[in-house]
């Protein structure tokens, strides 16, 4: 039986059948701990023990911009689920700084450490190959709420994932960004080095070619690059419609600077990874005409929206973004599987979490099924006086 509810507040009503104690197919004991499995269910659930929840995220160094909001988004979901009766829930939070090896240790401390019934995060993809495996082996659910990277929920059975796939997010502003500046001919430059970006790659060409758009400019670049004249200097030579570009924050904003610094008039197009305000603010003047294709907008009248940003400003001072939104519905969607059999052992939570169907978020409906990916419907932005616009 599939969870079901009909707006982001309401809580998970259905139960599911109860599966038995047992050592799961990823090799991990999975035996229940009676204190974390409650009474009643959805909204009459109760479980007195506190249930510990642990988030990963890039909150210093390169992806500091979009794991600061993350963390924020998380906090606010938390502070309201526990103002909520039934579940108190604790939040361990850790900084992966950036790196590969700091996700690693922090999945390490949460998994055997804490013993944390889930784990939400890391920031990045190319975190989440190396330390989805050690959730995998340990047989605790792990849902990526930025992890947009092809091939994230095939990791394992508790691998889930609540972040819109960068392929569907491109797939969307590609034909947008076509009908809008009649795109014939376009460059493309992407990060060679990043497994997030080379992903999207091959996710933009094959669009391109469905779209029978002409690629006149492909040329690559490293993740460290700061110096983009030999690429640039390509698409000069060029007359393009636009610029599509699969970049990481640190490369995006050089970038798009110095083409606009040389001369570069042509919209540019990006996917989920320019979806933060910080982004824009650091490019300025240079960011007027991006086109974004992504998950969530402030513009979208879905459930719950305009009480999210609200609460977020008057907590933050600051407006939310994208990855803020999807860290806030992550906590939601977990706190649906939990509720569903009122039960916090890492195994329920895996069974309900592949179970979720149409969850009216404030990202809109999401859903997430037994092969741990979601499904919703994206959004396209362009920035218009250096704020994101619905195209």
């Amino acid at each position: 039986m599939r969870l079901k509810t009909s707006s982001g507040a309401a809580l998970a009503v259905a139960a599911l059948l109860a599966t038995a104690a047992c050592v799961s197919e990823s090799g991990a004991d999975t035996t229940a701990d009676s204190a974390l499995s409650g009474s009643g269910a959805g909204e009459e659930c109760k479980i007195d023990e506190t249930v510990k929840l642990g988030a990963v995220f890039s909150l210093t160094e390169a992806a500091a911009f979009a794991g600061e909001y993350q963390k924020e988004g998380l906090e606010l979901a938390i502070e309201e689920l526990n103002a909520a009766e039934g579940i108190e829930y604790e939040l361990v939070l850790e900084d992966d700084g950036s790196t590969v090896e700091g996700s690693t240790v922090a999945f390490e401390k949460l998994i055997n450490r804490d013993q944390v019934s889930a784990i939400i995060g890391p920031t990045l993809s190319n975190m989440a190959f190396s330390t989805y495996t050690d959730a995998q082996s340990a047989g605790v659910p792990a849902l990526g709420v930025s992890t947009t990277a092809e091939g994230i929920p095939e990791i394992g059975d508790y691998i889930f994932r609540a972040s819109l796939p960068e392929v569907s997010a491109l797939a969307a502003s590609i034909p947008a960004a076509k009908e809008t500046l009649d795109m014939k001919k376009v460059a493309v430059l992407h990060d060679s080095a990043d497994e997030f970006t080379v992903s999207a790659y091959r996710t933009i060409t094959d669009e391109l070619g469905e779209e029978g758009i002409e690629i006149a400019v492909d040329e690559s670049f490293g993740t460290d690059d700061t110096d983009f004249a030999a690429q640039l200097g390509k698409v000069l030579e060029e007359d393009v419609d636009a610029v599509i570009l699969s970049a990481l924050p640190k490369a995006t904003v050089p970038l798009v600077k110095q083409a606009r610094d040389l001369g570069i008039t042509a919209p540019i197009v990006g996917g989920n990874a320019f979806n933060s305000p910080v982004l824009i603010g650091a490019l300025g003047d240079a960011a007027e005409g991006l086109i974004v294709g992504g998950a969530w907008s402030a513009a979208s009248e879905t459930t719950g929206n305009a009480e999210f940003i609200a609460a977020y400003n008057a907590k933050y001072d600051r407006a939310p973004d994208q990855f803020a939104a999807q860290a806030y519905t992550g906590a939601y969607l977990i706190d649906q599987a939990i509720r569903a059999d009122c039960d916090a052992n890492r195994e329920s939570i895996k069974d309900n979490l592949g179970q979720i169907l149409e969850y009216d978020s404030v990202l809109g409906p999401i859903s997430i099924d037994e092969g741990g990916e979601v499904t919703q419907t994206p959004v396209v932005q362009i920035v218009r006086d250096g704020a994101f616009t619905l195209l």
